[in-house]
């Protein structure tokens, strides 16, 4: 935790401080170093000090001596989880680590923190939200950066820097993406891409685990964290506890595949159940996680890092983003890559807005129809779970509240091109920066958890950079990958698949998120969800009452429904967690209460 002022005139809230030197106040563990009249704050961890040369070392030292030396380019260097505070005399540089895996940074024109409840007791704050940020929280379950939930707030994004002088901020990436291109031949044989990936697979676990004799683990039993847990048992012998989530009357639930991942590698397992009343610890989450945000896997996160416990490993290892770094939506990709290069992209996109309205928002064949279609055409936007443009027309008091959200432009040159484009743009950017990690990462500390991300590495990164697209997306053609026949984390897969249980590699994955149904099975719970948010002043002051109206109405007519679309029901449910989430962000935010059922 910090909070900071760029002026050191600047007052900071009372009652806050438990150290308090040179315009910055923190209570959690914090490197400080002090040198050529420039102070440091480092929040968090280095991964690599000791491959950078600078093992004798503190990190602090090491972010000072890498900067002193080869000035802000030079940061791209380090990996691990930080956000770090540099002050000198007349300057403030704040840096946040490639992926946003420590503090998120908050601020102001006078003010910086590391929470956003921690920003609103700053002196002077304002407490008018950015609206059109709001509705975009609607359509997508985040806000972007660098825009957050009030007017006068913005975000430092994950991998960047953000200066101050004179009266002047700027923020700009470390790890920029816009000129990546695919790699043009092959360097290497399959067998030696294999063999490398594993070595550095192997070698961010260590980094991330040092000595410790203590190690967990997240199973979801899948092929991420059964790799993970390969890996780790090919050098580790001692006691691994691990941990699994599954959900009561669920069908897909992978606790099976989980167990037999347990019993193949030798862990202390336990697993828990969820059953919907999870979501009462949403105003905790709301708090936590600052801006208004709903993804499918947040329960999910929260219930693993509530089972932990008391009895906590030294460290953790999480299995996220790597389905992200080798690249997703490859049929999608190859799809939007062949409508365009054979004109077919205006007759789709007509299709496509005869689809994109109410009367066919409801489950039936136009409705999948649209649902496929959309991830085709908006294929760099991103998944749009949530509100879609048509009901956020109705459901907005005000259409000066839309949110128009920004439509790259597809590098069409070749699939290769494309895929590459999205796999940056998209998965890296968005998926694991902004949702991901930073999920995953915030809710850990809320635990105080120490979860750690080996397939994150940056080794791992630049290795894949360099990766031909076909070891990344397998398939023999365009038009075989357009059709489905594709195999993804093809070169993860061509090595691990012979050290994972049958039961592991034969099973389509279906993990990592909730059926978000659950949270509004129970007849009762829902209908204490409905009174909140109807009685909610969001309803009021943001949004249009008779449209909420209407589509908890329309909810609970379709939760008694069989039959329908598992797609279908899971983003109805997201719509309605969006607003409850939001609903419990305004009270607890604008209103500055935190009532709750």
């Amino acid at each position: 935790m910090f909070v900071g002022c760029w002026n050191r005139g600047s007052e900071l809230p009372e009652g806050q401080q438990a150290e308090l030197e040179e315009g910055m106040a923190y209570k959690v563990d914090c490197q400080c170093y002090l040198r050529k009249n420039v102070h440091i704050w480092f929040f968090g961890e280095l991964y690599n000090k000791k491959e950078l040369g600078y093992g004798s070392i503190d990190d602090a030292e090491t972010f000072f001596t890498l900067y002193d030396l080869k000035g802000i380019q030079g940061l791209s260097s380090l990996d691990g989880a930080f956000t770090c505070v540099m002050k000198t005399p007349d300057s403030v540089l704040i840096v946040r680590d490639r992926h946003g895996l420590a503090d998120q940074v908050y601020y102001t024109d006078k003010y910086f923190a590391s929470s956003l409840s921690l920003l609103t007791l700053t002196k002077g704050f304002e407490a008018t939200p950015d609206y059109q940020a709001l509705s975009s929280f609607l359509s997508i379950g985040y806000i972007a950066t660098p825009c957050s939930a009030f007017s006068s707030v913005r975000k430092l994004g994950a991998g960047e820097v953000l200066t101050y002088k004179d009266g002047h901020m700027e923020s700009g990436p470390l790890f920029p993406t816009d000129a990546i291109i695919p790699v043009s031949s092959e360097e290497k044989t399959l067998e030696a891409y294999a063999e490398e990936y594993a070595a550095l697979h192997i070698g961010a676990i260590r980094k991330r685990i040092g000595e410790s004799s203590n190690v967990g683990i997240l199973l979801s039993g899948g092929y991420d964290s059964g790799c993970n847990l390969a890996a780790l048992r090919s050098f580790y012998n001692g006691d691994i506890r691990s941990y699994s989530i599954g959900f009561k009357g669920d069908n897909w639930t992978e606790l099976p595949l989980a167990r037999c991942m347990s019993e193949t590698f030798r862990t202390i397992h336990t697993e828990y159940e969820m059953d919907g009343s999870e979501i009462k610890a949403l105003p905790a989450l709301v708090e936590q996680l600052g801006d208004p945000f709903v993804e499918g896997g947040l329960m999910v996160n929260y219930a693993v890092m509530r089972l932990i416990g008391k009895e906590k490993p030294d460290v953790i290892l999480g299995g996220d983003g790597n389905d992200q770094y080798f690249g997703t939506s490859g049929r999608e990709v190859a799809l939007h890559y062949l409508i365009s290069r054979y004109g077919m992209k205006p007759i789709v996109n007509f299709l496509y807005k005869v689809l994109d309205r109410p009367a066919f928002d409801k489950d039936a064949s136009p409705y999948r129809i649209r649902f496929h279609l959309d991830k085709i055409l908006h294929i760099l936007e991103g998944d749009l779970f949530g509100f879609p443009t048509f009901r956020l027309e109705k459901l907005l008091r005000d259409h000066s509240f839309l949110y128009s959200f920004p439509h790259p432009l597809p590098d069409m040159r070749s699939f290769e091109y494309l895929y590459t484009q999205h796999n940056y743009k998209t998965d890296v950017e968005k998926i694991i920066n902004q949702v991901i990690l930073f999920k995953a990462s915030k809710i850990a500390d809320m635990f105080g958890n120490h979860l750690v991300f080996p397939y994150m590495d940056l080794d791992l990164y630049m290795f894949l950079m360099r990766l031909p697209v076909r070891y990344k997306c397998k398939g023999d053609s365009v038009f075989r990958i357009a059709k489905g026949d594709v195999t993804a984390k093809y070169l993860l897969k061509y090595h691990y698949q012979s050290m994972l249980p049958e039961a592991i590699t034969v099973k389509k994955k279906q993990g990592g998120f909730a059926p978000m149904p659950v949270f509004f099975k129970d007849d009762k719970q829902r209908a204490r969800i409905a009174d909140y948010v109807l009685s909610s002043s969001l309803v009021s002051d943001f949004l249009n009452r008779d449209y909420v109206e209407k589509f908890v109405v329309s909810y609970d007519r379709e939760s008694h429904e069989a039959g329908n679309w598992f797609w279908y029901k899971q983003n109805r449910a997201i719509q309605y967690f969006n607003l409850l989430a939001l609903s419990v962000w305004w009270e607890k935010f604008v209103k500055q209460g935190n009532q709750f059922f």
